[in-house]
């Protein structure tokens, strides 16, 4: 064989060599990071340029003053008594000063994991033998998941030792997952660079500051970064008109919640309901289900976190999608909430599938609704104070067996979407309120784990057979 052909071999290996290199290093590269961008929400988008979705915004607010309206005249007539609804807000939202100091509380315990977090990143580079090294990491880390648990448990505290009604409760465990999320982001950001950090003579340590933590711990976003888009000015009306939206939503719960639901249930445990009559109830609240997951969303994902964005001068207010074209569940799961999203896929499906459970992405999209349906049915149970898993159910079973299965774009695929979007919503309402209704008005007295854990609605003889 002639040199120019051993030389031609050769190149035609090592180019086969960089090809199959390419390829693996393709086939294992990570996953892609959250990128923020200056953007409106797409409502807000779709409010200023399309009169026609617009008007579908004023539909609401005349449903709104349809149901005051209503309110009024039932409680004139029937009672003789003008509520408009203030009197369920003011018992849903009783001794809201428990709440505000047990967000103090959480604040104040969040800013001191900041400060804890100082002192191992800035002693840590200091610190040899490697073995002294492993000696402070052990020190600082290993009781992180324990101080996660007891923030949960001190949240558990406070809602049942102060008796907090639903409203009240709500505020400190969403509060107190809402900043345990916002700990975990910053430690397990800023952890690298800590860790690429051998000497203290080999580089500086840029950690962030304490006023970009607490930037941070307010701004509309659970995934941390050290900059991020803002706009020029905060625009006064535009956050007023956002107050606005909140407290409309909030007389919307109370107005629909008293008369449209309430008034179905109320009286289960007192009298015997029959098989026929649950069913057809539960098929009926399928609209009232669907109006407030709408309200919902709208509260917290539109209203509140743009309110919070203007503020802050927050610049990426992509907080959702046009989830409502959904045609499956897999989709509406990926672009109904993007802020959770964003959390749960940077720091449990990219770190479980690129470092727990290497490319292995059933079980990271399983840790995915593990840590999902454990978190929402935890709220639940605390916040109406009784255990009834139909959210965890929901979630685990459903969500994650649902979120497999993929559907072209199309009209019918859309409505069906939509109409199983209300029957599950109004199901998972009118059980939970069929169980709040079976422990207030039948209640046992039996404390033990047994009563705790089944569903009252189902074992307090309730039901004519």
């Amino acid at each position: 064989m002639s040199p120019n052909s051993n030389r031609v071999a050769a190149e035609k290996a090592n180019e086969d060599e960089k090809t199959s290199s390419n390829k693996i290093q393709s086939k294992y590269r990570p996953l892609p990071e959250k990128k923020f961008e200056p953007r409106n929400s797409l409502l807000t988008e779709l409010f200023e340029s399309n009169p026609h979705i617009k008007t579908i915004h004023h539909v609401f607010i005349a449903i709104l003053l349809s149901l005051f309206v209503n309110t009024v005249a039932h409680d004139y007539l029937r009672n003789g008594t003008i509520d408009l609804g203030l009197r369920f807000i003011y018992r849903g939202f009783g001794r809201l000063y428990v709440a505000i100091f047990g967000w103090l509380f959480f604040f104040t315990t969040t800013c001191m994991c900041y400060f804890c977090f100082m002192v191992w990143g800035r002693m840590r580079i200091s610190l040899f033998p490697k073995s002294n090294i492993k000696t402070w990491d052990a020190m600082w880390l290993l009781p992180l998941p324990g101080y996660y648990v007891l923030t949960f448990r001190i949240a558990a505290f406070i809602v049942t030792a102060f008796q907090l009604p639903p409203a009240s409760a709500a505020i400190v465990l969403l509060e107190q997952v809402r900043m345990m999320m916002k700990v975990h982001a910053f430690i397990r950001s800023n952890v690298p660079k800590v860790l690429i950090i051998k000497t203290q003579s080999e580089a500086q340590l840029l950690l962030p500051s304490f006023r970009k933590f607490v930037y941070f711990l307010f701004v509309p976003t659970l995934v941390y970064r050290d900059e991020y888009p803002r706009t020029p000015i905060v625009r006064k009306s535009f956050v007023m008109y956002r107050v606005l939206e909140i407290a409309g939503v909030i007389f919307f719960y109370s107005f629909l919640l008293n008369r449209f639901l309430i008034p179905v249930y109320q009286d289960f445990g007192i009298s015997k309901f029959t098989w026929n009559e649950i069913i057809i109830s539960i098929f009926e609240s399928a609209v009232v289900g669907m109006l407030i997951l709408l309200s919902t969303f709208f509260l917290v994902l539109h209203s509140v976190q743009n309110a919070f964005a203007e503020l802050l001068r927050f610049g990426d207010r992509m907080f959702y999608m046009d989830w409502w074209t959904c045609t499956s569940f897999s989709e509406y799961f990926r672009t109904w909430n993007i802020v959770v999203h964003d959390w749960l896929y940077t720091y449990v499906y990219k770190d479980m599938y690129e470092i727990i459970t290497p490319r292995n992405k059933m079980l990271s999209k399983l840790a995915v609704f593990v840590v999902s349906a454990v978190v929402h049915e935890w709220v639940l149970t605390y916040m109406f104070g009784f255990f009834f898993p139909a959210m965890f159910i929901y979630f685990l079973f459903g969500g994650a067996l649902l979120s497999f299965v993929n559907a072209p774009k199309g009209t019918v695929l859309n409505v069906l979407f939509w109409y199983g979007l209300a029957l599950g919503s109004g199901s998972l309402l009118s059980m939970y309120t069929l169980e709040y209704f079976a422990r207030l008005n039948a209640p046992t007295g039996d404390t033990s784990w047994k009563d705790y854990v089944l569903p009252r609605w189902l074992t307090c003889d309730c039901i004519e057979k």
